[in-house]
Formats: structure tokens, sequence, C-alpha cells
């Protein structure tokens, strides 16, 4: 089994303060597997996500993804990176098909490869009735769908979610859980 994404020896200390945020951890997250990072609050899971989205630097160690460094590699990185960040980064005047639009294009999506993925995704998270609608208008489950959604525009093979489901009631929580699972690779319906 190939992994998907490499941690090795990573360390990250805030200068403020001179916080150990993450000391040496070194683990591997398999393609085509669903992994889960669990600890208390303070045990650095954010930080690691922000550290492989290239949000903030390592202090020492690297991290793999694709085969790829974090450290020198992240423009190539980020053309098959999806991330949604503990709270949604949304535009409140866009509408839910703006969103995916923007995003996907920012990935690199032709227009044409946009409208079908525009389509899909808004069937796959639920929103086909909301796709005109503004995100402000938007219900919280609704919103965090979206977000998850844009995770994974534009052919994102890497995917972190940084507590998906933290807020939403137990509806909208099941229709993320089944998104991650059709979005898994192998599972997805994508003819583009």
């Amino acid at each position: 089994m190939k992994a998907g994404v490499c941690i090795r020896n990573l360390v990250k200390i805030y200068k403020t303060g001179n916080k150990l945020a993450v000391d040496g951890l070194s683990l591997d997250f398999y393609q085509d597997h669903i992994t889960s990072f669990l600890g208390h609050n303070g045990a650095g899971k954010t930080t690691t996500m922000s550290i492989l989205t290239g949000l903030f630097a390592p202090t020492s160690g690297t991290a793999y993804i694709n085969g790829y460094d974090i450290r020198t590699d992240m423009d190539t990185i980020r053309t098959h990176l999806g991330m949604c960040p503990q709270h949604n980064v949304l535009f409140n005047d866009m509408t839910v098909e703006e969103h995916i639009y923007f995003y996907a294009r920012l990935k690199g999506r032709s227009s044409k490869e946009v409208k079908k993925e525009i389509d899909q995704m808004i069937n796959d998270v639920g929103l086909p009735h909301k796709r005109k609608d503004l995100a402000k208008n938007l219900s919280g489950g609704m919103q965090r769908k979206l977000s998850v959604a844009i995770a994974f525009v534009g052919g994102s093979n890497v995917v972190i979610l940084d507590e998906p489901t933290a807020g939403v009631d137990p509806y909208a929580r099941r229709g993320i859980w089944e998104l991650l699972l059709k979005y898994k690779k192998g599972n997805r319906n994508e003819q583009m």
C-alpha cells in the first residue's frame, strides 16, 4: 500500500511564547483511505494540517505529499491538494455554484470541466435546490457541506478536512460522511 502523505520528524515551535506545538511527528497516511487525526485540544492537529497545506512552515522535519516535499514543492502540491479548514471560508455574496466555479478555476480546471464539476458537486452535496443561493443565506450545515465540497473540487486527490462535521446537525453530518465515502478514490463516479 502506497502512502499519499508521509510525515517525517515534523517539529513546529511558535516564536511567540516559544511554544512547542508539534514534537517530532512521523506517520504515514495511505492512498484510498480516510484517516482521522485525533487528539485533545492543543495536541497540534490543526498546526500539523496547517503545515501540510503550506499555511505554516515547519521548524524542522518535513512531509511528502504524493512524493513532493512541502518545503520545496508547495506549488505542485497545491494542484492536487484540497483543504477544508475548521471554520468556513466562504464569500457571503457568492452563490453555491459561484463558489465551486471559483475554486475549481483556481485549481486550473477549464470552464468546460468546471461546468460538469459544478453540476456533479452540487448534486453530490445535496444542494441542487440552493445552487443560486448566496452563502450567507445557507444554514450552518449547508455552509459546511459547501466548504467540504470546495476541498474536493479541481481534482484534489489528497484532501485535508479539519473538523468537517463540527457544529452541524446529525442529518448534515451524515451527508458529509456519505460525501467522503463517495469521493474516496475508487468510489467517485466522475466523467471528467
